[in-house]
């Protein structure tokens, strides 16, 4: 039936051989138009020729280029009307000259067009379209160009697309796919290919056209016949999957369009499904089911089979490295007693593939020139499965000599002093990658984006030397012309755009570049960012192309935890990081547990006014149990931070507002405490000076992190409460060899009751517990009362703490750690007495889980005192989800 369909169609082609050579030989003449209009709209002119003459040529039409037409239109001296708009379009080769106007009254819009045969043998014909508002013209041009199109090559209208025979496909799915449509110009052509486009969709087995004449046009009807549909698919003798993970696996939608080939494929994706878990010897036996109807279904008789793991990782012909040190390389692993929850004694071929090249780049990196690690071979032993790669070392290369030549920028023994490839060390081809890279970013900083870094090497197999050369050529500077931004629907520009570290006019940059990427990743606001470059308008111009693909920046999230000193935390936020698209961020948050509950609401701004200005401010309610009181306080802070030039170094002011209510005093406490209770108000400034070069947040290899801070509270301020306190804080990270560090950490601080109001106790200095010394009970060091033994804080404090931190499982990212504590605090007349510091040493785990960051820890004291605990346990996890 499909043939008859083509081979009527192609008769109908033979049949009307002027209506198809009407279509390709009409030549139009689009003049700008007439625009009328309470408000000038001038452009619009230019603008309506420009649309139409696209329109008419995507629908077949050839239409002179506007350029001619408005420059013959303007050599004729003459205001447009109906007589010259012909007699240009003929002096133009037009066949027709398409004039006409636009009409703007309130928020209505119209377009009414005249056609002009230019040999004056037919009368005009018109066309007239209208809607709301100018962001209709779009739409109307559309619609006016099919009218236009219809009438100068005599062409029959589409009046109406109709499908029939269609169950489960809906007509929108089907007419969406198609270029027949309602009021376009009527084309046997068009409509076969539509019937090939509706076949290619895959869901039918026979698909026919029919036409029939109306007075409004022709009427297409597109008769189809679906594929049986698929209603059910069952799964039989799975154990290690449920019935659902495995249905989803197979990306089967139900109901669907049944298709063998689409069965297949689902086959495939269940064996994956199963060979991803280790179960290799699975089979899978597939059987069709009629269902009434001349529907289908599926069913997957699965046998699994036994699991089996990698039981052996083996290297042959290794001898500089031992099979240990190659296979610490390696994600895939023998089995371990995290491999339950790692999955990395599972094989999987495209990691398996990944490891082979990691050690091939360990041997490349040491030296071994000629290296080669063949292709693994897997077999099957008696505990699992046994991994076998075999190992060319080759010969130990030395660097002879490294050579600069072609074009330099700067003295050759300064360029070559800041390589990383040096004579008489080990060849390190991963050197002379970095080596490469600073080449060209030390020219493309300066301009130079052209530049080409051609690296040589020149083997000496007898010497077992290599020499190295980089030859440069900087080709010319070049300037960013233009900077276009896209994909931002919802991110204003402006916040892009500020993070970007070019303008307009300066000279190309290729590190600025990769730090406006990776600023951009940063802001968390795009799923993902791509910087490109075009030639601009002459050679040594370039635009620069900032293409981003947004995501939700709204966060509904909720967390649990534990630890120690907390017991079980609860933690929930609800955020909005770029609120109304100007990078902004609102949040609310709370955390609660048996000692706390904090609630607060904050508002940020993180470039005040477009400048590197950031502002802040929140309410919070924060009610905490201290260990002789507890503290209910309603607060505000208002933030303020800058940029200091200095390179990873921010200034930060707060002002802080805040009632506190001291209350739950127990009768035998302190009298220092006991005279605590009640209101309290606290009226502060900080300033706060802050310089952070650690590598990142969380288990920092290197870099440091220094703070100081100094806090004013009452006196001109206002608030019951008036003292100052100062805090300085140093941390030193050092990474000594693969992934072991050392950390060393101090902090100092005073605080003063001024005289123009109180100091309250829990603006003292207590330590004690993970955050400053572990192995004490929490803030259990500092002046005791000697009557009742309290605590009451120390006004002036000093801790150290230092901590070597190493590998204990590479690959589960699970470090154990040692250390040693040593600080406490005293009242203002006992100065800082470090005769009297308290001490603990102790060990650790560190895990970044899946739970979130995980510390374990075990802390015993050296200078126990009496009724102290000799030692304490200290844990904290946490996670977000």
């Amino acid at each position: 039936m499909r043939a008859i369909t083509k081979i009527v169609l192609l008769a109908l082609l033979i049949c009307s051989p002027a209506m198809v050579q009407a279509q390709e030989s009409v030549k139009v003449a689009v003049f700008p138009f007439d625009v009328f209009s309470s408000q000038p709209m001038h452009t619009l002119k230019q603008q309506m020729q420009d649309m139409l003459q696209i329109r008419l040529e995507k629908l077949g039409l050839e239409v002179v280029d506007p350029g001619k037409v408005n420059l013959a239109l303007k050599r004729s001296g003459q205001p447009l009307d109906l007589t010259l708009a012909r007699r240009l379009a003929g002096e133009l080769g037009a066949d027709y000259a398409v004039y006409g106007s636009l009409t703007k009254i309130g928020s209505r819009v119209s377009l009414d067009v005249k056609m002009l045969d230019s040999l004056g043998m037919t009368r005009p014909a018109s066309a007239y379209v209208e809607g709301v508002g100018l962001d209709s013209l779009p739409l109307l041009a559309d619609s006016l160009a099919q009218d236009i199109v219809v009438k100068v090559t005599g062409q029959e209208k589409v009046a109406k697309v109709l499908v029939t025979g269609n169950k489960g496909i809906e007509n929108a799915a089907i007419t969406a796919a198609i270029k027949t449509k309602a009021g376009n110009a009527y084309s046997p052509l068009v409509l076969d290919s539509d019937i090939r486009t509706i076949w290619k969709m895959g869901y039918f087995d026979d698909v026919q056209v029919k036409t029939e004449d109306s007075p409004e046009g022709v009427i297409v009807t597109f008769h189809v016949t679906e594929k049986p549909a698929l209603k059910q698919i069952n799964v039989q003798g799975n154990k290690a999957f449920d019935r659902g993970d495995i249905i989803q696996q197979t990306g089967i939608k139900l109901p669907g369009i049944y298709r063998p080939g689409l069965i297949k494929e689902a086959e495939a994706k269940i064996i994956k499904l199963y060979h991803d878990k280790g179960y290799y010897d699975v089979k899978i036996a597939t059987k069709v089911i009629d269902l009434p109807g001349a529907d289908k279904g599926v069913r997957f008789d699965i046998s699994e089979g036994e699991q089996v793991y990698i039981s052996k990782i083996k290297f042959m012909g290794n001898k500089a490295f031992d099979d240990d040190d190659l296979r610490d390389l390696m994600t895939t692993a023998e089995g371990s007693w995290l491999s339950w929850f790692l999955e990395d004694n599972i094989l999987k071929k495209n990691v398996l593939d990944q490891d082979r090249e990691k050690v091939n780049d360990h041997y490349f990196n040491h030296g071994y020139l000629t290296a080669r690690v063949g292709e693994p071979k897997i077999t099957r032993g008696k505990d699992g499965l046994v991994i076998t790669f075999p190992v060319t070392e080759g010969k130990r290369f030395k660097v002879k000599n490294v050579e600069l030549a072609g074009e330099l920028i700067d003295d050759k023994a300064n360029m070559a002093a800041k390589l990383t490839t040096k004579a008489d060390e080990w060849f390190s081809r991963a050197n002379v990658r970095q080596d490469m890279l600073y080449l060209h970013d030390l020219y493309a900083d300066k301009g130079y984006a052209y530049v080409e870094v051609r690296p040589s090497i020149k083997e000496n197999t007898k010497e077992t030397t290599v020499a190295i050369g980089f030859d440069i050529k900087m080709g010319s500077r070049v300037y960013f012309e233009r900077i276009l931004i896209t994909g931002n629907d919802a991110t204003r520009d402006n916040v892009i755009r500020r993070l970007v570290g070019v303008a307009e006019g300066d000279l190309f940059s290729s590190t600025a570049l990769r730090q406006t990427n990776s600023k951009l990743q940063g802001l968390n606001y795009f799923e993902d960012v791509r910087i490109t470059t075009a030639k601009g308008s002459s050679p040594d111009k370039m635009d620069l192309r900032i293409n981003v693909k947004e995501k939700r920046t709204g966060n509904i999230s909720a967390g649990i935890g534990y630890s120690t000193e907390e017991n079980v935390m609860f933690m929930g936020s609800i955020a909005e990081n770029n609120l109304l698209g100007r990078g902004q961020r609102l949040e609310f948050r709370a955390n609660l547990s048996s000692k706390n509950t904090y609630f607060t609401l904050s508002f940020t701004e993180p470039w005040l006014f477009d400048l590197p200005l950031s502002f802040g401010a929140e309410i919070y309610n924060w009610e905490r149990e201290y260990t002789s009181y507890d503290k209910d306080a309603l607060g505000t802070n208002i933030r303020l931070g800058m940029p200091t030039g200095i390179k990873y170094t921010s200034f930060y002011t707060r002002y802080r507002f805040e009632q506190a209510d001291v209350s739950g005093v127990s009768e035998n406490a302190s009298l220092v405490i006991r005279d605590q209770e009640g209101q309290h108000t606290t009226s502060s400034l900080k300033f706060t000076l802050r310089r952070d070069s650690r590598d990142q947040n969380y288990g920092p290899t290197k870099g440091s992190e220094n703070l100081v801070s100094f806090e004013w509270a009452g006196g001109p301020l206002g608030g019951s409460n008036g003292y100052y306190k100062a805090i300085a804080t140093s941390a030193w990270y050092f990474n000594l060899w693969f992934k072991h560090v050392f950390m060393a950490h101090g902090k100092i601080g005073l605080v003063r009751e001024h005289g123009q109001g109180s100091l309250p106790i829990y603006e003292r200095f207590f330590l004690g517990g993970m955050n400053s010394l572990r192995g004490f009970d929490r803030w259990s060091v500092g002046p005791k009362d000697s009557e009742t033994g309290d605590v009451i804080g120390g006004e002036n404090m000093l801790q150290f703490n230092l901590e070597y931190r190493f590998p204990l499982l590479s690959k589960a990212g699970i470090a154990g750690v040692v250390f040693f504590d040593t600080g406490n605090s005293w009242m203002e007349n006992d100065g800082w007495d470090v005769s009297d510091l308290r001490q603990s040493v102790g060990v650790g785990l560190r895990w970044y889980s899946p739970m979130g960051p995980l510390r374990l820890e075990y802390g015993w004291v050296l200078d126990p005192e009496e009724g102290e605990s000799n030692s304490n346990w200290g844990f904290t996890v946490g996670r977000s989800f």
